[in-house]
């Protein structure tokens, strides 16, 4: 296959900071400067009866959607989780959606177990990019630590491909590089630079992963966006 670009993206809610008094900024237009063919965002809003933040990315830049609603929310006075998925309260649902520009099978959900004292349902969302080389794609966006997010090493068995498979894992992993390492052990992380908090960042908690038989360019951090995350980027070619 030839090489695509991968990217990850935690929107919060489509909101700007706190600081910034949780104002909404344009998505569209920062997905449009991160311009990559598969791209995973979290924290995904959808209001009661309208379209969700990542439809209207997909339908101004010509992106298949597929969305996962993990809990229930609010976003005024500011955005917080109020419920599980499918619970009568709040005013929508919050979660993950994996947006696609190039050829690809289907999307699966691959719903993990509780985790302590967790607001949210995790989901690992997977496709296989078929042009060529088979490359298997997955997003997550994974628990704290304090929710002892490291039992995903035996969570995710199952889950994600073998090694030995040309694939890559990205998302909002809210652990640092050498945590995911050993959660996810024989992946390799490509970016390597801070994306949290965005305005100064210090720590990064959004990850590209790949396996040994995937080679991964162009990998970046990418100033785009009024969320407290900053996106994060890669080009990517199985062998």
């Amino acid at each position: 296959m030839s090489s695509i670009t991968v990217g990850s993206f935690n929107i919060q809610w489509g909101r700007q900071p706190a600081s910034e008094s949780f104002e909404p900024f344009d998505v569209v237009d920062a997905c449009r400067q991160l311009d990559v063919d598969v791209l995973a965002l979290q924290e995904v809003w959808r209001p009661d009866g309208e379209p969700s933040v990542a439809e209207q990315v997909a339908g101004e830049l010509g992106y298949e959607c597929h969305q996962v609603w993990t809990a229930r929310a609010v976003v005024k006075p500011r955005p917080h989780l109020v419920g599980r998925a499918g619970e009568a309260v709040g005013d929508g649902d919050w979660g993950q959606a994996l947006l696609t520009r190039v050829p690809h099978g289907p999307v699966t959900d691959h719903r993990l177990e509780g985790f302590v004292f967790d607001a949210t349902d995790r989901v690992v969302m997977t496709t296989e990019i078929v042009n060529g080389e088979p490359l298997v794609v997955c997003a997550s966006h994974f628990p704290h630590l304090e929710h002892l997010s490291p039992l995903l090493r035996w969570r995710l068995r199952g889950v994600l491909p073998p090694k030995e498979r040309p694939a890559v894992l990205m998302g909002d992993l809210n652990m640092w590089r050498w945590t995911a390492r050993l959660v996810v052990p024989g992946w390799r992380d490509t970016v390597r630079r801070a994306t949290w908090p965005s305005r100064r960042p210090t720590f990064q908690i959004d990850h590209v992963l790949a396996t040994p038989s995937v080679d991964a360019t162009d990998a970046e951090v990418v100033r785009a966006g009024r969320s407290d995350h900053l996106p994060v980027r890669a080009r990517v070619l199985a062998r």
